[in-house]
């Protein structure tokens, strides 16, 4: 029922309404509008009398005045049990009275009521007049659910303001292998995501010691995504066999991906999810997969955990048994192709050879070709380079992609034989005593290289100083790393590097390898004194 403290809040309301809407489109606009505020005014609680104009003083438009005083008299009187029909007619009168008012003609602005009610509700006052207000039709409300969809269009590109300032692509004028242009030519993987093996918890605190032991979050993960998105680190590697382990909790890699773009909805990430080997899917208790049916029920399944329809690059590894391999998985991902649940076709570890007459079978099924191959590569494991893979890729026209391209960390020279800890007491040794002893000359050579760099870029930020200052600008990272050295030579070799990250401090390390690259002469340093290293040669 109505009663005079909702009644108070209702005319309150309309009288700003009236005052800021000089043409009413009719009197049903005016029912709709009181209706849902009689519905607002079960919360409100006043005081049993009340103004519906208020005071004189608080009237901006005198056209109010105009109004008889009688009429709001009426309207304060205490008794709830006046007549509904008298205030229904009286209540008409004065907006017909406020409707007549004449005002210049305005631009057609959008009905309040457009932005609150929905065709349906509209249509049941349809044909109503008066103010009954006890017997009004239910209405319904509906807030849109925002979908996986509707978020990866979001983060494509679909409320960007054209003059709001993004990352910078240093290798923008890259020639690229092909159609896909990998922003600055650095990726990472998620490989250790929802991997308690690797560190990963789930929850949402740590505790010192598990800091100390190198434990990560869901939580560093973001933050972690969200530096290097905003950097233009965006090729991302992940796999429905990352973190599988933790696929029930919704926190493997693919997941957790996921809540990563979900949460930065500006984000523009590449993904290149690989498929896991189909006799690793029996033992993992995953289901048996054959025929290429399997193949695109694997990728829809990658694609709803990822919460995208299409995924940028879907790779297949070399070595997997698959019932009539490889010509049925080519037929598969030429129809995943067709069918738009994919965009690019890459492989993980083939040779020159197969890598060859796959791309072969995906030309002559469905005019495709090969996006990528993924294959290791780094200071302490060059085999790629040397057998001439990485040329071939280049020479058909296929993006070189180097996983663990830190070999483990033995590449990164942050352990080596007279750090054996790599600086952290009481930190588990990684390496034995032979292994980095064999790899002194890398590890040395590396620590040359390290400050030949940092002199050089920091002589370089000198002499833009002065262009910074009158232009604007940040400076260059001159504090180089061992570890972003490693990084940058597998980018002077051709590759894109996949280096894993698991928290912030990571982002930030491989954030640090943009803006600058090696020289000639330091990739040679280091190649000469890598084979070195390969022949046991300690100097």
């Amino acid at each position: 029922s109505i009663t005079i403290s909702k009644l108070n809040f209702i005319t309150k309301y309309l009288r700003g309404f009236l005052h800021n809407h000089p043409t009413l489109p009719s009197i049903d606009t005016i029912m709709k509008l009181i209706y849902k505020l009689s519905a607002l005014a079960t919360i409100f609680s006043s005081a049993t009398s009340f103004s519906f104009l208020g005071s004189r003083k608080t009237v901006r438009n005198v056209r109010h005045n105009e109004i008889s005083a009688g009429f709001a008299t009426k309207l304060c009187m205490s008794d709830e049990d006046e007549d509904e029909k008298e205030l229904s007619d009286e209540l008409s009168k004065l907006i017909g009275k406020r409707a007549s008012f004449t005002k210049k003609p305005t631009e057609k602005k959008i009905s309040v009521d457009d932005e609150f009610v929905d065709p349906d509700t509209a249509s049941l006052y349809e044909g109503k007049s008066g103010m009954d207000m006890f017997d009004m039709p239910d209405f319904k409300t509906a807030r849109p659910l925002r979908t996986p969809r509707e978020t990866e269009d979001k983060a494509r590109g679909g409320d960007k303001k054209e003059d709001e300032e993004f990352y910078i692509d240093f290798q923008a004028d890259h020639d690229d292998e092909n159609d896909l242009h990998i922003t600055n030519r650095i990726g990472f993987t998620t490989k250790a995501w929802g991997d308690v093996d690797e560190g990963f918890k789930a929850g949402k605190k740590l505790k010192k010691k598990d800091i100390k032991r190198g434990k990560f979050l869901a939580g560093d993960l973001q933050v972690a995504y969200d530096k290097l998105m905003d950097n233009g680190i965006t090729f991302i590697d992940t796999s429905e066999n990352y973190g599988l382990v933790s696929r029930p909790k919704s926190l493997s890699a693919e997941q957790i991906l996921f809540q990563c773009m979900d949460t930065n909805v500006d984000s523009s990430p590449i993904i290149g999810s690989t498929m896991s080997n189909p006799w690793k899917s029996v033992v993992q208790g995953t289901g048996v997969r054959f025929g290429r049916s399997a193949i695109l029920k694997t990728i829809e399944a990658s694609a709803e955990r990822l919460g995208t329809s299409a995924i940028d690059v879907y790779q297949v590894p070399s070595k997997m048994f698959y019932v009539g391999a490889p010509k049925t998985v080519a037929s598969a991902l030429c129809m995943a192709m067709d069918q738009g649940l994919i965009n690019n076709v890459g492989v993980s570890g083939m040779s020159k050879s197969r890598m060859s007459s796959f791309n072969k079978k995906l030309n002559s099924i469905g005019s495709y070709s090969l996006t990528s191959n993924q294959f290791e590569f780094s200071l302490v494991n060059r085999k790629a380079f040397k057998s001439g893979l990485i040329s071939a890729c280049k020479s058909l026209g296929i993006i070189p992609v180097a996983r663990n391209p830190l070999g483990n960390g033995l590449a990164s020279g942050v352990w080596s034989a007279t750090n054996p800890t790599g600086g952290e007491v009481s930190k588990k040794q990684p390496f034995d005593f032979k292994t980095l002893d064999k790899y002194t000359t890398l590890h040395d050579m590396l620590a040359t290289v390290q400050m030949k760099v940092q002199k050089r870029l920091e002589k370089e930020n000198n002499a833009l100083k002065d262009r910074r200052d009158r232009y604007g600008g940040a400076p260059m990272n001159t504090e180089v790393s061992t570890t972003q050295i490693a990084i940058n030579y597998v980018v002077a070799k051709g590759c894109v590097p996949m280096p894993s990250v698991k928290n912030p401090k990571e982002a930030d390390e491989l954030i640090g390898c943009l803006g600058w690259s090696l020289l000639d002469d330091e990739v040679k340093m280091l190649d000469d004194a890598a084979d070195m290293s390969d022949k046991g040669v300690v100097v």
